[in-house]
């Protein structure tokens, strides 16, 4: 019995040794395949990153203006609206139809006779002179639009970029001051665990992370909305996304309010009145007579009255002319008066349009200054101030010198901080929009 129990015990100890032996080759063989394979993959993921790095169209302002300017489709309506209106001017002249007319019968006697006339009906000639000036007119106001369509344009590609540009610094923050809260979560769920600390320290720093990771999942869902704003501003096939290496606006604006004369809207505004004062013109002139001129040529056949017999191959014509003179003027004058009142409101439009776009001017011009006065202190000292309570709290709390609560409040005053320098540089780009928007850039 204990020879057959050592012989059981032997062949136990040799199917393990071979077991293990087994499992060694078949771990060693895992390894050597995952070190060929290592590579393959590596190559694969670099590939992967590198799509996904040219799937980022990346694209800067000047270019976005261009494209926006070249393929937005309201800019391209407002376009074909002024070609049309261009293609009207030569129907200013709109002479009326001219009339044909033939006769045959007894006409002058017994006999029946042919006459053939023409007649053609025409304005007073100051009339067509007036509404091709009207047209004419129209056409440049069409051509404002235009460039009112396209300065408004600008305006709102650089607000989606710069703003989209202020929200990736946002995300900036945000995921920094989660990477922070990250690290003190891991050491508050220690503390806690080990009984160093109590339940608030890590609720605290759970609740702090869970308020960053809302802010951050709310901001992402703004930046994919902006993103499509300006997919539609430069209505191309290719997804961009703004570009620039710095956030903050150059404001290379030197001009003064002189420059809201030459504004899109001062000038359509301009044209529109000039128009109302060439229709008033037009409505008067339609008072002169109008004019007909006809010309006739027919047969007499028999005696005329000169005693001389004729045959049909004698043809004898006429002349006339005839003058339209109008003899109810109600109707004349009404359209007279309803001009001249449009002559007047459009005269008030653009002085209300001017001194508006002024005090625009004005209010844009003093924001700017204060905004620009705020983001040079921040620069100069609040930021770096910000940064240096930053580490030394994080040292501080570090080393046990003051607590979570009082870690938690300094942190939160630098990130505070930080915000709200990202807030005024916003604020800043939005004044320098605005002045280049009032002063046509």
């Amino acid at each position: 019995m204990k020879k057959r129990k050592m012989n059981m015990l032997s062949l136990n100890r040799d199917e393990n040794s071979n077991l293990q032996e087994k499992i060694i080759k078949t771990t060693k063989l895992k390894i050597c395949i995952a070190n060929c394979y290592l590579p393959i993959v590596i190559c694969l993921l670099l590939i992967a990153n590198c799509q996904f790095t040219n799937a980022q169209n990346t694209i800067t302002l000047q270019a976005s203006i261009d494209s926006a300017l070249n393929n937005n489709l309201n800019v391209k309506n407002e376009k074909l609206k002024a070609d049309y209106q261009k293609k009207l001017i030569s129907t200013g002249a709109n002479i009326p139809q001219t009339m044909l007319n033939a006769e045959y019968g007894q006409i002058n006697s017994i006999y029946n006779d042919t006459r053939f006339g023409i007649v053609q009906n025409l304005n007073f000639p100051s009339v067509y002179s007036y509404q091709k000036s009207a047209l004419k007119s129209l056409w440049k106001s069409s051509n404002m639009s235009v460039a009112l369509k396209e300065v408004e344009l600008k305006k709102q590609v650089r607000q989606t970029f710069y703003t989209y540009l202020f929200l990736l610094q946002k995300q900036k923050l945000l995921q920094s001051n989660d990477s922070m809260y990250i690290g003190f979560l891991t050491k508050a769920t220690a503390r806690f665990k080990s009984g160093e600390s109590n339940v608030l320290e890590y609720t605290t720093a759970e609740n702090q992370r869970a308020q960053i990771s809302i802010q951050l999942n709310q901001l992402n869902t703004d930046m994919e909305l902006l993103l499509m704003q300006f997919q539609l501003l430069l209505n191309t096939s290719i997804a961009y996304i703004p570009s620039d290496d710095n956030f903050k606006m150059d404001n290379s604006n030197t001009a003064d309010s002189n420059v809201i004369g030459n504004h899109p809207s001062i000038k359509l505004l301009q044209q529109q009145k000039q128009y109302y004062l060439v229709n008033t013109r037009l409505e008067k002139a339609r008072l002169l007579p109008e004019l007909t001129l006809a010309y006739s040529n027919m047969s007499i056949k028999g005696v005329g009255a000169d005693n001389v017999a004729y045959g049909y191959e004698k043809r004898f014509q006429a002349a006339q002319i005839g003058l339209g003179i109008p003899l109810f003027f109600k109707s004349f004058n009404a359209k007279i008066g309803d001009s001249k009142l449009e002559q007047l409101m459009a005269e008030n439009r653009l002085k209300t349009e001017t001194n508006l776009m002024n005090a625009e001017w004005n209010k844009a011009n003093a924001q700017y200054s204060n905004y620009f006065k705020t983001i040079t202190i921040y620069e100069s000292k609040t930021l770096n101030n910000a940064q240096l309570i930053i580490e030394t709290a994080n040292q501080q709390f570090a080393n046990g010198d003051i607590n979570y609560i009082e870690w938690v409040m300094l942190t939160n005053q630098a990130i505070a901080i930080k915000n709200e320098y990202l807030n005024g540089v916003y604020n800043l780009n939005e004044s320098i929009i605005q002045l280049n928007y009032l002063s046509n850039k």
